[in-house]
């Protein structure tokens, strides 16, 4: 069914704006604050204190979708080329006849197919930040949403609309989103989707319940703790992994961790998605070195006092090491 708040292009959603918002599409889910799903951080947390959470978007979670695209029809021009040279040394011979023939066929084959892929890639990623980051702080009940270096949306995080909806990735698996609507007297203003879409209802829902008990119990029960019987740590119900959001500084390692950790425990779609994230990986290195870090406006670090110490905060620097079937001990 096609949606009809958000158009696809390859690699991205794009959520109209101004138009009325009145009813939920076929497959949404209303999401409330009191809710008894299992909590699930879902791999989308930049950062915890008492204070705040930030997390990702989806702007961060699709990072290289859309140009890795390019990557794969690019080997395609490579045979292209292989494939004019064997013909022209073989059988051809340079007049004007073969001269307009390449000509059309580099159009067809080339230009065409690179201006549709790289359209999107320069209109939704040239000068964008990374990632816009999204603030619950639980203190003040406000949350703050990332428009770019100068502009933000703040609102009382009860006043905005959150949605499950539906998504689906490169390789056409459907997938589950937390979508954040602001909603002004019926007409949709702004769509924010928090952290990784994901396969299913139960994670998707399971980071709704994460940022609900912060807001409504606070960060106690989230901070890494051993069960006082058993010892163990809850690899997903507490918060044992954060993203590295360091853009060009980050090393290879950690990029294909970014975003192939979220199959942690699930080796079938990891397996599936494989040549598609060795490309997504490529592409998203190269847009690290290209996109700048998102830098929150002054107001805003002020409002959840962000410049100071937060001595018991959790980032990336306390994340636990994730294997594909098992959490280890720091």
């Amino acid at each position: 069914m096609k949606s009809k708040i958000k158009k696809h292009i390859f690699g991205y959603d794009i959520f109209k704006q101004d138009i009325p918002f009145s009813h939920l599409e076929e497959g949404d889910i209303l999401l409330t604050v009191e809710n008894d799903s299992k909590r699930n951080h879902n791999w989308s947390f930049i950062s915890m204190n008492d204070d705040y959470i930030e997390l990702i978007d989806q702007s961060y979670a699709r990072l290289g979708k859309g140009l890795s695209g390019y990557l794969v029809i690019s080997c395609f021009f490579v045979l292209y080329f292989i494939a004019i040279f064997i013909i022209w040394n073989e059988y051809g011979q340079i007049d004007l006849k073969s001269i307009i023939c390449f000509f059309i066929s580099f159009l067809f084959f080339i230009v065409l197919p690179s201006y549709s892929f790289l359209k999107p890639v320069y209109k939704y990623d040239y000068k964008k930040t990374i990632c816009k980051p999204i603030i619950f702080n639980r203190k003040t009940g406000k949350v703050f949403f990332y428009i770019n270096d100068q502009e933000y949306i703040e609102k009382k995080w009860t006043d905005v609309v959150y949605i499950m909806g539906s998504s689906f990735g490169l390789s056409g698996i459907p997938l589950r989103e937390l979508r954040a609507h602001i909603v002004e007297d019926g007409i949709l203003k702004h769509t924010f989707v928090i952290g990784f879409p994901m396969i299913g209802i139960f994670r998707t829902q399971g980071l709704w319940t994460f940022i609900c008990h912060f807001m409504t119990k606070g960060p106690e029960e989230l901070y890494p703790k051993p069960h006082p019987m058993y010892g163990t740590i809850d690899p997903f119900t507490q918060l044992t992994y954060c993203q590295k959001v360091v853009g060009a500084k980050e090393n290879w390692r950690d990029t294909w961790k970014s975003f192939r950790i979220i199959y942690h425990y699930n080796w079938v779609p990891a397996l599936f998605a494989y040549p598609f994230d060795v490309c997504n990986f490529v592409a998203r290195r190269i847009l690290l070195h290209i996109k700048p870090l998102p830098v929150w406006h002054e107001d805003v670090v002020r409002k959840n006092k962000m410049d100071l110490e937060h001595p018991e905060e959790i980032s990336a620097k306390d994340n636990f090491e994730f294997t594909m079937f098992k959490m280890k001990d720091k």
